[in-house]
């Protein structure tokens, strides 16, 4: 622990030579249990500007489906349900023109609050431009929008799983398992914010730091439907290329495919990777020797945080620019044994301090909201 805590510091101080601005409210785990903070002390009484109010959110995602939008979308769903919060669902099933449709439509709609996940920016500038001059707030996760304070007024957030960090800690757990010595197949996909994120710690912060550290292969596919394409590539590195001492997956739609051509393989290699479902969990599980970990964020936090940022914005609070949530480093070697029991996302509370539920931004107003409606 105090090598990886020292190669940890050693590597943060990357960060201010990566350019990492503007700079987020970001608070981190690694793993281990902590305290959770209180919950921000503020006056109980529901604010005027939505107390009994029936509000309407619309939450537009860019595609809904796997263990991770599902998870997603639940955890909007569950949250809103706490304040009586009407909430319809857009999936736009990898349609960008659609997916700016169902923003142009909910500002139509008047809905009170917008949240978005995922997209392309510049597909979606315009009809969030649009909401946010309708005075209607606008909470993005896994986005962001060039966009200046005349216009957003405040009312808008980026919201982000700190992808720098995730990066980091599963890179460097790569690095603590190699000593910083050995051969590695390295994925990254480009031009995506979130693993572009990823990728800058890597190409700016380790590679850098640990040069004992050689890419053999990098492997970017794309994002459509990766991971059969992935596990194709890494079958043909490891019957053409030399010894493969480890490989990194910046996304885990990829780590499907690689730890599928490592167990096809016979080799044991280990694989590091970013994000976790309940399928990578039993990937994990089955064989903890060769996935070893993942840095990732609970998707039902994510749910969490939008609505809470939203009735903060529609009671007239301050809500930040920039938010990232904390991430876990899911090990293989802290789940039990695949025979004592099978683990899936929502058991991941019992290992991981911040899985299942987070303070952040919830305010005792919100409670007494809660307690309202029943």
């Amino acid at each position: 622990m105090k090598k990886f805590i020292t190669a940890l510091l050693a590597t943060l101080l990357v960060l201010s030579i990566v350019g990492c601005t503007p700079k987020p409210t970001v608070t981190v785990t690694t793993g281990e249990k902590e305290e959770q903070s209180p919950i921000t002390e503020m006056s109980g009484e529901v604010p005027a500007a939505i107390q009994g109010k029936t509000l309407k959110m619309a939450l537009v995602k860019e595609w809904g489906t796997g263990t991770h939008m599902i998870t997603h979308i639940n955890g909007v769903k569950a949250e809103a349900a706490r304040y009586g919060i009407e909430l319809s669902v857009i999936d736009a099933n990898n349609d960008l023109a659609k997916m700016s449709e169902g923003i142009d439509n909910a500002v139509t709609n008047k809905m009170d609050a917008i949240l978005i996940s995922h997209g392309k920016a510049d597909a979606l500038k315009a009809s969030v431009v649009r909401a946010l001059e309708a005075g209607i707030p606008v909470i993005v996760f896994d986005n962001d929008f060039d966009i200046p304070y005349d216009v957003h007024k405040g009312k808008l957030v980026s919201l982000d799983q700190y992808d720098l960090m995730m990066g980091l800690i599963s890179q460097m757990a790569l690095v603590q398992e190699l000593d910083g010595q050995g051969k590695v197949v390295y994925n990254r996909v480009a031009n995506v914010p979130p693993t572009d994120k990823r990728h800058r710690i890597w190409d700016g912060g380790i590679l850098p730091t640990y040069t004992g550290i050689e890419v053999v292969s990098t492997i970017d596919l794309g994002t459509d439907n990766p991971m059969p394409k992935a596990q194709t590539a890494l079958e043909t590195i490891l019957t053409t290329t030399g010894d493969v001492d480890a490989v990194y997956g910046v996304w885990d739609e990829y780590a499907k495919g690689f730890y599928n051509a490592i167990v096809a393989s016979g080799k044991t290699i280990p694989l590091f990777s970013v994000d976790i479902s309940d399928q990578d969990l039993a990937m994990m599980q089955d064989h903890p020797e060769i996935w070893r970990a993942s840095a990732a964020v609970d998707p039902t936090v994510v749910g969490q945080v939008q609505i809470r940022l939203a009735l903060k914005a529609l009671a007239g609070e301050k809500i930040p620019r920039y938010y990232s949530l904390k991430p876990v480093l899911v090990r293989a070697d802290d789940l039990p044994k695949v025979d004592e029991k099978r683990v899936t996302m929502v058991d991941l509370k019992d290992y991981y301090d911040g899985w299942g539920s987070t303070p952040d931004f919830l305010e005792e107003w919100m409670l007494a909201l809660e307690q309202s409606i029943k």
